[in-house]
């Protein structure tokens, strides 16, 4: 039997079926801390994956307490509940594919298609799409940012922190009326909310898409753009922007949505700040053997957050000029460093044309040569 761990939750994988415990927690966002309420959200999240995968998800289980030992026989006191579930092939699931480099077009139309479906089966209510607004939003970024700051220092800086929160709350002030226009629209729904490629399965049979949000109505009620921005922000932190890019722009064209790409780029933002949340919450756990795989992850995303923040999601060069001796290479490198970009030097790419060392000075006989018209059009 194989365990898999996450903040909230163990997953014991005994094939044919899958585990999935709860763990007796209170984050705020998300409450867990009784008996009864991880056997409720059990019997939620059984009730809304069935919306996408109804033969994966079987019972919400007890789990009995006997003679100092655990079992599903009824016997002795019930001590906690959990999700069986039917186990899916490991080497089908999206990001297995991807590692692969098996993810094409095709397969990123299977995944359109689903959720196309999915979404036309589910109806706007007046509930649902008041958390479309700017002010609801805001409850679910503010939040991130207060449980994000005692990370401030540690995975994400603290020049970082502050342009990413001023770059969210200047885009609810700029953009309220696009905010409204996807109200009007209808396009806030009851969605998947927890989007990423270990949620997607693809056999050559069957695409299955589970494990939705079932903690906190919030954050499944969302605009289909932010739901589908997960998805693409997980190919961009995977380093595959082009199938990023391609899933947005497919699924615009399949829902019929071309607004979603003006606002894809918020919400790719706001997905990045919520996985390097949640490795950082990860990192800090007791249970954690891997806490410097968590704090590297957790960076990773916020440096995603800062260039979706500082950049969009366009290709982007930053040039940075100035006098001998001001700063330009010191600058470029922290720059380098929050973004996770890398740095071209002019006069290391100079020299290496040239085939002068990188360590050496450029020989005076050089110079004239090296910092020629011809030269200088070459190495730019």
């Amino acid at each position: 039997m194989r365990v898999i761990q996450t903040h909230i939750s163990w997953v014991f994988i005994a094939s044919p079926f899958v585990f999935k415990v709860k763990k007796p927690v209170n984050l705020g966002f998300l409450d867990f801390s009784t008996l009864e309420k991880r056997h409720y959200f059990c019997q939620r999240e059984i009730e809304l994956n069935r919306r996408l995968c109804p033969e994966i998800y079987l019972d919400a289980v007890p789990i009995y307490e006997a003679a100092s030992s655990f079992s599903f026989k009824p016997r002795g006191k019930t001590v906690e509940y959990a999700v069986q579930m039917r186990e899916l092939p490991h080497d089908y699931f999206l990001i297995e594919l991807l590692e692969k480099n098996l993810v094409g077009e095709k397969e990123i139309n299977r995944v359109i298609s689903t959720l196309h479906r999915f979404y036309q089966a589910e109806s706007p209510t007046a509930e649902i799409e008041q958390w479309g607004t700017p002010e609801k939003l805001k409850i679910s970024t503010d939040e991130n940012f207060t449980q994000v700051e005692p990370f401030v220092g540690k995975t994400i800086s603290s020049a970082a922190f502050e342009a990413i929160r001023h770059y969210t709350n200047q885009f609810y002030k700029l953009n309220e009326n696009l905010f409204r226009q996807r109200i009007q629209q209808h396009r806030i729904l009851d969605c998947h909310g927890d989007l990423h490629l270990d949620h997607v399965h693809l056999t050559p049979e069957a695409t299955t898409i589970f494990d939705c949000i079932e903690f906190n109505d919030r954050f499944r009620f969302i605009d289909i753009a932010n739901d589908l921005a997960f998805l693409a922000m997980n190919f961009d932190f995977e380093g595959r922007a082009d199938l990023g890019n391609l899933f947005l722009r497919n699924a615009a064209r399949e829902l019929g949505d071309a607004g979603m790409l003006r606002i894809a780029n918020f919400y790719k933002g706001y997905r990045a700040v919520v996985r390097g949340k949640v490795e950082s919450i990860q990192a800090t756990e007791k249970e954690t053997t891997n806490r410097q795989e968590h704090e590297k992850q957790a960076a990773r995303y916020f440096r995603l957050a800062l260039r979706y923040t500082i950049a969009s999601s366009e290709p982007l060069v930053i040039v940075v000029m100035g006098r001998v001796g001001t700063g330009k290479s010191t600058i470029a490198k922290r720059l380098a460093g929050e973004l996770d970009w890398p740095v071209f030097s002019s006069d290391e790419i100079r020299k290496t044309l040239a085939g002068v060392p990188l360590a050496q000075r450029t020989p005076p006989d050089l110079r004239a040569k090296i910092y020629s018209a011809q030269k200088t059009q070459r190495t730019y």
